[in-house]
């Protein structure tokens, strides 16, 4: 274990008699088509994460650990912590569904993810998950996870997940963990980009590019976005974007966590358009994300369409959908906060 960490962070992990050490995407093996090992871990952004299990509490403890060089003085941005939980949750479910009699003939999907912010910690560079699997049953593994900063012991947000299993027989054409269709590859869709709307205006070439910046350590273009549309009266926003190599989860699928964190972009977009806050004073209290269905790799021409579903004196609510020729594949719905108007621009 890690020296030097906030005692209340040691207290947690001293109540576990049974921790045994096991290595990171042990399960499923190793590949740098695997978005945490070829983009984050592979390129120096975390170092490699120390994980240990307990049986008896169908618990995974462990830590996160930022390279300064990844990051320079940027704080670690949410939409990571989201993708690295979304991770470390596959993994435990996994772990805790292999005991089943099913269990190695199956593969496991996130289909829904929700996360609720408690505080933040921009200077954090160490976390600190407690994953445990509330409930397994035959098909369905449902966990919940704490993470804290390691050094203060602060609790930053709580998230909870539902990963449902299907067998690996049917991965090939399984897009769809409940229906197993499968209508998304590699080849142009059509998807309509264009507001039809009087206030509607092209997107700028400067937002498209803020949007094609997935998180702030990725090369630019991992995830192309082409082109979109907003309208500020209508309170709508989409885009066009294709998805780029080595930004998987499950086999030939892109990263669940990837899948948030472009509707969550897109959302921000469109909240900070609404509100005319900046963007650096979004603070979204809680997320919650469906899976519909697994992106392949490299999916191009795929959309994204944001709308304002409500709007308050303390929160804006925007919902957001993932969509390939009509047929939706993740949903988001954040409740963004709003903060002083004396923040506002």
């Amino acid at each position: 274990m890690p020296t030097g960490l906030h005692a209340a962070i040691q207290n947690r992990i001293d109540a576990f008699q049974d921790l045994t050490p096991v290595e990171f995407h042990g399960l499923w093996g190793h590949s740098n088509a695997q978005f945490l090992e070829g983009r984050m871990v592979g390129a120096g952004v975390i170092d490699v994460p120390s994980y240990w299990y307990s049986p008896s509490s169908r618990s995974c403890l462990g830590f996160w650990k930022f390279t300064g060089q990844s990051l320079d003085n940027d704080a670690v941005q949410e939409t990571t912590l989201f993708t690295l939980i979304d991770d470390v949750m596959g993994e435990l479910a996994y772990r805790a569904f292999i005991g089943t009699t099913k269990g190695k003939e199956h593969i496991g999907f996130t289909v829904n993810l929700n996360i609720k912010k408690a505080d933040m910690a921009p200077n954090a560079r160490r976390f600190f998950f407690e994953a445990t699997a509330e409930s397994v049953t035959e098909r369905k593994v449902v966990i919940r996870c704490p993470l804290y900063d390691a050094m203060t012991g602060k609790l930053l947000l709580v998230a909870r997940a539902i990963f449902v299993f299907t067998p690996i027989a049917n991965i090939a054409k399984q897009t769809n963990v409940e229906d197993a269709s499968n209508d998304c590859d590699h080849s142009p869709g059509s998807s309509d980009v264009v507001l039809s709307l009087p206030s509607a205006r092209s997107l700028a070439a400067d937002e498209l590019y803020q949007l094609g910046q997935v998180m702030n350590f990725l090369p630019h273009g991992t995830i192309n976005h082409t082109r979109g549309s907003i309208s500020v009266d209508d309170k709508r926003l989409v885009v066009s974007l294709d998805f780029g190599k080595n930004i998987s989860g499950p086999p030939i699928y892109v990263h669940g966590g990837i899948l948030g964190t472009v509707l969550f972009n897109a959302s921000a977009l469109l909240f900070t358009k609404h509100t005319g806050i900046s963007a650096t004073l979004i603070d979204a209290a809680e997320r919650d994300i469906n899976y519909h269905r697994g992106v392949p790799l490299e999916c191009q021409n795929a959309a994204i369409e944001a709308t304002v579903e409500s709007s308050g004196n303390d929160k804006v609510v925007v919902f957001a959908t993932l969509m390939r020729n009509k047929h939706v594949y993740t949903t988001l719905k954040t409740i963004f906060t709003l903060p002083q108007s004396s923040s506002k621009l």
